[in-house]
């Protein structure tokens, strides 16, 4: 009997290690991005060529994840390259734009939403959003969001400028065999605790 109960302390023993272990640490997250180029920015013609510029350039990345929870890597190093646009062309302007997206080889469009403001003085470019995308893999999903970004510099005076653009990126696990809960191990220790003590109770041999 005492082997009986040695067995169940070792079990729990158990259990609680597997408890307090840290999640394996998950594959390495490959980031890769296509890059873009976004060109005459408004620009009503007369200005000079090829100005308000914005470049994206291609990129790669690599991150440890733990599996779960949200971490934010760079998609981008981007150049913004601003000039005289034309007589005129002050106001804000909306576009929209994509680039390839590829993580751990899977490869989706990312589009994403910006808008440029120009005054005499200063011109500014806002990346303000993208379509939300998932990756799905199996062991895991992955949710992608570009976070905002604001980069000014002086117009008619021009000037080339740059600045990251960033992704917040959201692990969800796809767990089959997850670990149990404190709250389910304590239950389980004292279920375990209680036999015992109820099988060293009968071994216990009667007084007179």
């Amino acid at each position: 009997m005492r082997l009986l109960t040695k067995a169940g302390f070792g079990f729990l023993l158990l259990l609680l290690s597997i408890a307090a272990a840290p999640n394996a640490k998950a594959d390495p997250i490959v980031i890769k991005t296509g890059g873009f180029e976004l060109h005459n920015l408004g620009n009503n013609g007369t200005g000079l060529a090829d100005l308000d510029t914005l470049i994206g350039a291609a990129s790669s990345s690599s991150t440890d994840s733990n599996g779960l929870g949200s971490f934010i890597a760079e998609t981008n190093p981007l150049t913004f390259i601003t000039g005289f646009t034309g007589n005129g062309s002050g106001g804000s302007y909306s576009f929209s734009f994509s680039q390839e997206l590829t993580i751990n080889g899977q490869t989706q469009i990312l589009n994403l939403l910006g808008q440029i403001d120009i005054t005499q003085t200063v011109d500014t470019i806002h990346i303000l959003s993208s379509a939300p995308l998932v990756f799905d893999f199996n062991d895991f999903s992955l949710a992608v969001n570009v976070l905002p970004l604001d980069i000014a510099g002086p117009g008619a005076a021009g000037g080339t400028f740059a600045d990251v653009l960033k992704a917040e990126l959201t692990v969800m696990t796809k767990d089959c065999n997850p670990v149990p809960e404190p709250a389910t191990l304590t239950l389980l220790g004292l279920g375990l605790a209680g036999f015992a003590a109820r099988m060293r109770k009968r071994r216990r041999p009667l007084t007179p």
